[in-house]
């Protein structure tokens, strides 16, 4: 439970498939022709689904998803979670090259690092909700940082999360 159900699971190109509402998962990825489905990715009946091939890349929790996964053969790695690193901390301060976005909530800045488009190799961001932020920069993307940089930074009002598999 707890699945970012947006994550690639399989490192070969087109090794999944997404559904809209379906009743039984199960039974998609059984019937599937186009690849081996070794697991997917749903929220029960009437919801939508998604079909994975071999299951070699990180399993990207969600704070709040309620997507599970279904692995059926035992061999996803470890969940990766992005735990909160600093809380109250000033994004500028972190000396990294760095990319600036304005987002709508968390899981948009989270997904925005985990695409790595803006940032290549992001592994982590900094995220407010002051409203002073609103029409400004509320996210901001990093690559890997080491516990030296995240403790120069100065205070803020903005939390540092770290993917935990990078």
């Amino acid at each position: 439970m707890g699945v970012d159900p947006d994550v690639r699971l399989s490192s070969k190109p087109r090794n999944y498939k997404v559904y809209g509402k379906v009743n039984d998962c199960a039974a998609k990825c059984a019937a599937e022709t186009n690849f081996t489905c070794k697991g997917f990715v749903w929220k029960g009946p009437n919801s939508g689904c998604v079909l994975h091939g071999k299951l070699d890349l990180p399993v990207v929790m969600q704070n709040g998803s309620q997507w599970f996964l279904v692995d059926l053969d035992c061999k996803a790695s470890q969940p990766c979670w992005w735990p909160v690193k600093s809380a109250n901390i000033d994004p500028t301060s972190i000396k990294v090259a760095k990319k600036m976005v304005n987002v709508n909530n968390h899981n948009q800045c989270q997904a925005l690092c985990l695409m790595g488009v803006l940032q290549p190799k992001c592994r982590a961001y900094a995220l407010t909700d002051d409203p002073f932020y609103k029409d400004g920069y509320n996210c901001y993307l990093y690559p890997a940082l080491n516990q030296n940089l995240i403790s120069s930074a100065v205070s803020g009002k903005f939390v540092l999360y770290h993917n935990q598999c990078f």
